[in-house]
């Protein structure tokens, strides 16, 4: 209420001749955002399509995804923040877990959540096939310049072109606007915990330990 009695406070006071004043963009308090606000799923993996031809060059697929999410609305922004998210808790399992060990030679809480960034950037295609068969990975997948997994800016483009529109910084608005979300939906993830042992690891995901098993064993 204060802001928009401040917002038309302004715009009632005449001040003469000088440039136009920019516009407004209307912003809703998270508490009245509606639940389940989200973008369909066929929307948002498009999206990400339009930037997996770049998946080569990190920074250009960076790039490809912000002039894709330009295009959007505040509304549609925030939207596709939400189902973002939504297909990062989906990976949120064990055999996944254990495939992104295998294929970092190593993989911290943090590191496992970067890996769920990563794989939704690879597109709809290899994230659905990797939900449903974790080694199949191993056939989609090429050798990073890095040799690492993870893509941890990839989940940051929506809250730039947020504050790029809106002009509030997300992380300091204290009204906490953009709909940040944390990607564990639960205290742990679904399914089966792997165990941190090269046989095990060998038999469990046998197309990736052929292909990664190395970086395991190098591992300190």
């Amino acid at each position: 209420m204060r802001v928009a009695f401040a917002i038309a406070v302004l715009l009632a006071i005449d001040w003469g001749p000088g440039p136009p004043l920019p516009a407004i963009v209307q912003v809703v308090p998270a508490a009245q955002q509606e639940a389940g606000d989200t973008m369909p799923s066929d929307r948002s993996w498009e999206l990400v399509g339009k930037t997996t031809e770049y998946q080569a060059d990190p920074e250009q697929q960076l790039e490809a995804l912000r002039q894709v999410l330009r295009q959007l609305t505040v509304a549609e922004i925030e939207a596709f923040e939400r189902t973002f998210h939504q297909q990062q808790r989906r990976a949120y399992s064990w055999d996944l877990w254990g495939a992104g060990y295998v294929m970092n030679g190593g993989l911290s809480d943090d590191g496992f959540e970067y890996f769920q960034r990563w794989l939704v950037s690879r597109g709809r295609a290899v994230f659905e096939a990797a939900l449903a068969d974790p080694d199949s990975l191993a056939e989609t997948t090429d050798e990073d310049s890095q040799g690492d997994y993870e893509f941890e800016p990839f989940a940051y483009v929506a809250a730039d072109m947020w504050k790029e529109k809106t002009g509030i910084d997300p992380l300091t608005d204290p009204e906490r606007r953009f709909p940040f979300t944390s990607a564990p939906p639960a205290a742990a993830p679904s399914g089966t915990p792997f165990e941190e042992d090269a046989g095990y690891l060998a038999k469990r995901y046998p197309k990736l330990w052929a292909r990664f098993g190395n970086k395991v064993s190098d591992a300190p």
